[in-house]
């Protein structure tokens, strides 16, 4: 008969895995019937890294994070190491046919994710094994990231590491490159590895639970719009990829606070049906929401005829009459292949913000118009 002390009554065995075996408890002192999950070390030779769970879980409280009852030995001769933590009805991601009716509530759930985990960056504290094992859900729809036992604190001294330097940690398919690869440099942040297995989350969930190796979200196989080509959130999701997917961890967004901010930016873009500026994926029409635009004027390309061929274009197809000038607009226009739904546009004459990239881009691709005009 398993004993847990006076306050906990096990209603059952719930799981196990390599570190622990789980148990559905309530609580004696309750009178509401509430369950629970009590987790109990199996493995004496983990006791340090079942410490380090309870320790990280302790110091941390945020809405998205599992949070710790109780902890303490069990009673009798065996008196192993066990915490309690609320239960959560839905289980995982990933043994739960869970499939949000749209993307933006997957970007959504994604985001509570986000929060969580920043909550901890904010802390000092790097989970090192997000995948969908870990992220629980409860009734009410709320994630809960869970399972801290591979987590670095940034505060600890570097002999205290419970990882070797060479040592993997993580799941393969979540894992990132220099977690991977066993390269855990000192004095190297470790956040950009969790923002690495955030966009692989991010990817299993808009995907339809598929995974790939690395970093080989682009190729067509494993393109995440092979479905709809033509919807625009899928787009806007690759962009954020391309900051969380790569493998120099410099190049990453750096923690999970930036890219939680990241997520709330994109999330209004994705409701309003927005796109992601650029000609190199089909655009669906605004206006009959059936066919597909076709670029007739692009003012940006590199085979232009000369400073004055935007111009000319415009003028002899739409009937602009617009100045021949040693500075041409770089106009871009589209037209619907299905309704004749125009679109257009002056990327040189954005400024401010986040453009400020774009605008640059655009000056350097007009510079050899500019100088073959000048010359």
């Amino acid at each position: 008969m398993l004993d847990f002390g006076a306050r906990w009554e096990v209603l059952g065995k719930f799981r196990e895995g390599g570190q622990g075996e789980t148990f559905k408890v309530r609580d004696r002192n309750l009178l509401n019937g509430k369950t629970y999950i009590l987790k109990r070390l199996k493995n004496p030779k983990r006791l340090a890294r079942f410490d380090r769970e309870i320790e990280a879980c302790l110091s941390l409280e945020h809405p998205n994070l599992l949070k710790i009852e109780e902890y303490g030995d069990a009673p009798g001769k065996d008196g192993r190491r066990y915490f309690v933590t609320e239960f959560c009805e839905l289980g995982n991601l990933e043994d739960q046919a869970i499939t949000p009716s749209s993307i933006t509530e997957t970007i959504e759930l994604f985001g509570q994710v986000c929060a969580g985990v920043a909550h901890a960056h904010a802390n000092g504290i790097i989970h090192r094994d997000l995948k969908p094992e870990n992220i629980l859900l409860k009734n009410d729809g709320i994630a809960m990231v869970a399972d801290f036992g591979l987590c670095f604190m940034v505060a600890e001294e570097e002999g205290s590491r419970l990882t070797a330097t060479m040592e993997v940690a993580g799941a393969r398919w979540y894992c990132a490159p220099e977690l991977r690869d066993g390269r855990l440099e000192s004095g190297i942040s470790q956040a950009p590895a969790d923002v690495y297995s955030l966009g692989k989350l991010l990817y299993w969930m808009i995907s339809g639970r598929r995974m790939f190796d690395r970093e080989d979200y682009r190729e067509e196989r494993y393109r995440i719009d092979q479905r709809d080509p033509t919807e625009p959130a899928y787009e806007v999701i690759n962009r954020l990829f391309e900051k969380t997917i790569v493998r120099d961890p410099s190049a990453r967004i750096q923690n999970a606070g930036e890219l939680l901010a990241e997520v709330d930016r994109l999330l209004p873009i994705i409701k309003a049906g927005g796109h992601a500026i650029g000609l190199e994926h089909p655009h669906r029409c605004l206006f009959c929401a059936r066919g597909v635009y076709r670029t007739v004027i692009n003012g940006l390309a590199d085979d232009s005829q000369g400073p004055s061929a935007a111009n000319h274009a415009a003028s002899s197809l739409l009937g602009w009459r617009a100045p021949d000038s040693p500075n041409p607009p770089a106009w871009l226009v589209m037209v619907c292949e299905e309704c004749g739904n125009v679109q257009t546009f002056r990327p040189d004459l954005v400024v401010s913000g986040n453009s400020i990239n774009r605008y640059q881009e655009v000056k350097k691709k007009k510079a050899p118009w500019l100088e073959k005009h000048r010359s």
